[in-house]
């Protein structure tokens, strides 16, 4: 290769690595022949190739006639052309941006006129320079918007620069203003804060850090008005540390600051009223609210004198119960007449708040009272009034012994402590009479027997319950209260559905009375309760159920023993009245004359008489033979000496009592008319005694009479009497025994033996035993015995499961559970032994077998309680029992009792 050669080669390569850093390309047209005639590589950027025709379709369509305008007027005037125009990437189709630069040139061979055309991509630089200029349109619209004021300065020439119309116009210059200096800037800053601003500016940019941030007034000379100016702005510097330029930004932060202060004040005033709120919370004595609120609120506002006063129209008199004074300030507490105050009062008679920066001077204060508010160090005050259903109630004030101007921050917070004060001081009555009246109702529900209850209407959650609760229930009074369910499960189950419908009544607004049964688990008795309900309305509708419980077992059993005895009594009655007319007629037949008659049939009845009162002496008991004897013959012998009795004190029952009396009246009275008790000389020995007989006791009884007149003798056969048809009939009927009467020349000789036992007098006036109240279906007196048996019941429906629960207990077992579920039961029974179950075979929607096949497994006998036919049953457990819901539950216990008896545990 030739030396000329070489050098070209060198200079190409040269010139295609120049280009190649210059991020240039460049093409050669020939405009005669309308041709590009040489390029460099396509580049990646410019998407630039050869072909003429190529290059024109990668010109954005917008920008082809104008580039081809520009082609055209180089070939004709041998010129070049400069443009900046949009290109479309054929492999992207992305839109990019380049820069060509045309100069005419002359081919180096022939000379002919050529254009070379340089080629830059400045798509890059496009995309810069748009994100600037939108940067710069939203800054000047941020500027808008934030009210901010842009400065661009130059602090090497003295501080001037561009400020934008948004700084001009929070500054107050016009908008032809111009530059500005130093010393002009300097001038609008407010005097307080000139040094401190240029100051901070000074150590800004003679310092090395790059923001600068100062805050200050300025007085805009455009209105006069002070406003607060914050500045933040970046120093630009060089590599020396000089500051060059600083950008930034103003803002008046004139109302902010104004904010932040009330902000301030408001948070200040609210901690206080929140301390104070807290302070008052605990107090109930109404005095003690008033100092310690007054104390509160003289320490916040740094006054010499806060007082709270009270207004009684009627007595023309104002009343502070407590103040609160610093030292060597006089206090206010007392009474006083509404007329020494009269400037005072007539303001806040108003309801306007008075507010006095200096009495002394003051248009407010007649010059008259002046002397007197100085007089007491009154100098500045405040007073807040209470206005309450258009009357003045009272007011709370404060004072200074000094002039003060008061701040409306200071007049609102004096407002709002006044309605405070007002709030807690009701708050404090209220709540004392609400203690008095809830003393008094705890004081008539403990002194009552009935129990007191309350119950939520929406949830009929038991809210309240007396203690006479806990002891008519036999439970603890806490155990009452809560859910519903608690006392229903106590309810016999078939009473309960009525007493529930009755509450649904008493949340419906009506008032009910109605009774049901009761199992108590204290002791398991059953009792009857009567409950009477009623609304408690409160905003209108019913908010609360209260009601009474009374337990009237006793007058239930009262009542049905009176009916007991009423029957009792008439049937003893139409008895004694058969006797009674018995003896009327036996009596009449041997009598001898109407005297003679009355006065037989009148010792007979009184006869009667005291056989009642003995057997009513000792009821049930029957009366002692011993007794019989010797008030019979006390009443008819002239003196002790006429009768000896004897024998063992042996209590006859009631029925042989009542026969065994009248046997002895009779021989008594036989006795004193005819007999040996006629005769003071005669004597009448009475002697009995318990004998065997028949393999049981007989009481053997003999009266024997000696010394009786002689009788004139009367032919034919003696006639029987009363008595004698009573000794030898009626004893050996009545009492299943023998009697035997003679009468001999000294008197009437006796012989009666009769069994020992039991029998009812018609006489007797003792009272039948008393009923018993009973549980219905859970009532298992009688019911096969289950003592010593522990029985898992698995039943997910509350009151079955309850009222299963208590039957069983009824019957002797100890219960496992309820359980609701089958893990329920298996997480008690991994540590409990058990002998029997009782369980349901739906248990909240699912039907299983596994808990029943485990039990089985370990030798549990159980039976199911389910309301599904035997069809449901797998045959695996057909014969265990299946009772029927809803289950009787003496047939629950008498089915576990013999599943248990034909399938023990173990």
């Amino acid at each position: 290769m030739s030396e000329a050669l070489a050098s070209q080669a060198i200079s190409e390569e040269r010139l295609q690595l120049a280009l190649k850093a210059g991020g240039l390309n460049f093409w050669v047209w020939d405009p005669v022949a309308a041709r590009i005639t040489e390029s460099t590589s396509p580049n990646e950027r410019s998407g630039l190739n050869d072909s003429e025709a190529d290059r024109v379709a990668l010109i954005h369509p917008d920008d082809r006639a104008q580039h081809q305008a520009l082609v055209e007027a180089a070939g004709r005037n041998g010129t070049g052309w400069h443009t900046e125009l949009r290109v479309i990437r054929p492999d992207t189709g992305e839109i990019g941006w380049r820069e060509e630069h045309a100069l005419p040139t002359r081919h180096p061979a022939s000379g002919d006129p050529q254009i070379i055309c340089f080629v830059r991509d400045i798509t890059d630089r496009k995309r810069i320079e748009a994100a600037l200029r939108e940067r710069d349109a939203d800054l000047a619209r941020v500027q808008r918007i934030g009210d901010l004021g842009g400065l661009d300065i130059d602090v090497l020439d003295g501080l001037r620069g561009r400020r934008s119309p948004e700084y001009l116009r929070l500054h107050g210059l016009p908008p032809d203003y111009g530059e500005e200096t130093l010393e002009q800037w300097r001038e609008r800053v407010h005097p307080d804060d000139r040094v401190r601003a240029e100051q901070a500016l000074i150590e800004a940019l003679e310092g090395r850090g790059t923001i600068y941030d100062n805050e200050y007034r300025i007085i805009r000379p455009s209105d006069g008005a002070t406003r607060n100016i914050r500045v933040r702005a970046e120093i630009e510097r060089d590599e020396n540390g000089t500051a060059l330029r600083l950008v930034g930004a103003h803002a008046d932060v004139t109302e902010q600051k104004r904010f932040q202060a009330a902000l301030r004040e408001s948070e200040e005033r609210q901690a206080f009223l929140l301390e104070f709120s807290d302070a008052l919370r605990p107090l109930v004595d109404p005095v003690d609210i008033e100092g310690t609120a007054c104390r509160l609120l003289a320490e916040h506002l740094r006054v010499d004198r806060a007082y709270y006063f009270e207004v009684d129209e009627d007595a023309g008199v104002t009343r502070v119960k407590r103040d609160f004074v610093r030292a060597g300030s006089q206090s206010l507490a007392g009474e006083h007449r509404l007329a020494d105050y009269g400037w005072f009062i007539d303001v806040v008679r108003r309801g306007i708040c008075q507010v006095v920066a200096d009495t002394q001077t003051s248009p407010l204060v007649p010059a008259a009272d002046r002397p007197a508010s100085a007089a007491i160090q009154v100098i500045a005050c405040m007073g807040a009034p209470l206005i309450k259903a258009d009357r003045l109630v009272g007011a709370l004030c404060v004072t200074e012994a000094r002039p003060r101007v008061w701040t409306d921050d200071e007049i609102e917070l004096l407002r709002e402590v006044a309605e405070r004060i007002w709030a807690a001081v009701e708050r404090a009555h209220a709540e004392a009479a609400l203690r008095a009246s809830e003393e008094r109702f705890t004081q008539f529900a403990n002194a009552s027997s009935g129990g007191l209850w309350i119950r939520d209407a929406s949830t009929l959650v038991m809210e309240y319950a007396s203690s006479a609760i806990g002891k008519i229930y036999g439970v603890e009074t806490g155990a009452i209260l809560g859910d519903i369910t608690r006392w229903a499960a106590m309810i016999v189950p078939e009473d309960r559905a009525t007493a529930l419908e009755h509450i649904e009544r008493a949340r419906r607004g009506e008032s009910v009375v109605y009774e049901f049964r009761i199992q108590r688990p204290a002791d398991g008795s059953f009792r009857w309760i009567r409950n009477t309900d009623f609304p408690l309305y409160g905003e209108g509708h019913v908010q609360r159920i209260g009601g009474i419980a009374d337990d009237v077992t006793g007058q239930k059993l009262l009542t049905e023993h009176q009916s007991v005895l009423l029957a009792e009594l008439q049937h003893r009655v139409r008895n004694i009245m058969a006797i009674i007319r018995s003896i009327v007629v036996r009596t009449a037949k041997g009598a001898d004359s109407i005297d003679d008659y009355a006065e037989i049939l009148s010792a007979r009845l009184l006869t009667l008489a005291r056989v009642q009162a003995l057997l009513t002496r000792n009821a049930n008991a029957g009366v002692g033979i011993a007794t019989i004897v010797q008030e019979e013959l006390s009443a008819q012998a002239a003196h002790a000496d006429q009768f000896f009795a004897s024998g063992p004190d042996i209590v006859l029952a009631p029925k042989a009592a009542e026969t065994m009396t009248l046997a002895v009246h009779e021989l008594a009275t036989n006795a004193l008319k005819y007999g040996a008790l006629s005769d003071t000389d005669g004597r009448v020995t009475v002697c009995w005694k318990v004998v065997e007989k028949d393999d049981r006791p007989w009481l053997s009884f003999d009266w024997n009479e000696t010394g009786a007149p002689a009788r004139p003798f009367q032919p034919g056969p003696r006639r029987s009497g009363f008595g004698s048809e009573l000794i030898e009939s009626r004893i050996p009927y009545e009492l299943s025994g023998r009697g035997r009467l003679t009468i001999d020349p000294g008197g009437a000789q006796c012989h009666l033996e009769f069994p020992l036992k039991g029998g009812a007098s018609i006489l007797e006036t003792d009272a039948p035993q008393p009923v018993n109240v009973f549980g219905g279906s859970i009532d298992m007196s009688g019911a096969v015995d289950l003592d010593g048996q522990s029985i898992l019941i698995v039943e997910d429906d509350y009151y079955l499961a309850n009222d299963a629960a208590r039957a069983l207990r009824g019957a002797g077992a100890d219960i496992i559970g309820p359980c609701p579920c089958e893990s329920a039961a298996r997480a008690i029974i991994a540590h409990v032994p058990l002998t029997g179950a009782v369980l349901d075979i739906n248990l909240n929607g699912d039907r299983s077998f596994a808990l029943a096949g485990e039990l089985r497994a370990r030798g549990v006998p159980f039976v199911f309680v389910t309301g599904y036919d035997q069809a449901a049953v797998p045959a695996a457990f057909a014969d265990v029992p299946r009772l029927q819901k809803p289950v009787e539950f003496r047939q629950l216990v008498a089915a576990l009792a013999e599943r248990l008896a034909a399938l023990p545990a173990g």
